[in-house]
């Protein structure tokens, strides 16, 4: 089973774009549940982001450097 990993609300104001500052794991990695998975810089600091699941990280769909909206998918997970 895979599944998604969606862009999460750390901002105060509706429709803002985060930037995902740095992916802290590679596609193929083994990722467990609460391990920081990467950074997403808000407007006020940069916050590291957990993941969701047990598995493999076997998609980044968003790399780093780009600012996409609260709820896209950024990544999937094969779920272990």
């Amino acid at each position: 089973m895979e599944v998604n990993m969606k862009m999460p609300d750390l901002a105060t104001n509706e429709g803002v774009e985060l930037g995902i500052t740095r992916w802290l794991a590679n596609e193929g990695d083994a990722v467990k549940r609460g391990q920081a998975l990467l950074e997403i810089e808000t407007d006020k600091a940069v916050q590291e982001v957990e993941c969701i699941a047990n598995g493999t990280l076997t998609t980044i769909h968003v790399p780093s450097g780009q600012k996409v909206a609260v709820g896209t998918v950024i990544a999937t997970i094969k779920v272990s």
